[in-house]
């Protein structure tokens, strides 16, 4: 099942800042299918949190992207993960 997060949910007006903006900007760069442990990965590289929090935080921001319109769910048994919407430009 392929869906994309709707609820009515927009991209922050100001646009992106911090650690989801670095995390899109990484999903572009090496396209492919992005998931909370690609996530955590990245996160371990370019940021200070502690690993109790990465894999939330890390969920968290897929979510959010997915959520604003930049990334496609793909959610599929035992398998959830993300990839750049195709309709959407940098």
């Amino acid at each position: 099942m392929t869906t994309t997060a709707q609820a009515g949910a927009q991209a922050p007006a100001a646009g992106l800042t911090g650690r989801p903006a670095q995390l899109l900007a990484e999903i572009r760069r090496q396209r492919g299918r992005w998931n909370a442990t690609r996530a955590v990965r990245l996160y371990r590289r370019i940021t200070d949190l502690p690993d109790t929090r990465l894999r939330a935080v890390a969920r968290g921001d897929l979510r959010d992207l997915a959520a604003w319109g930049h990334l496609t769910l793909h959610d599929q048994p035992s398998n959830r993960y993300y990839t750049l919407r195709k309709d959407v430009r940098p």
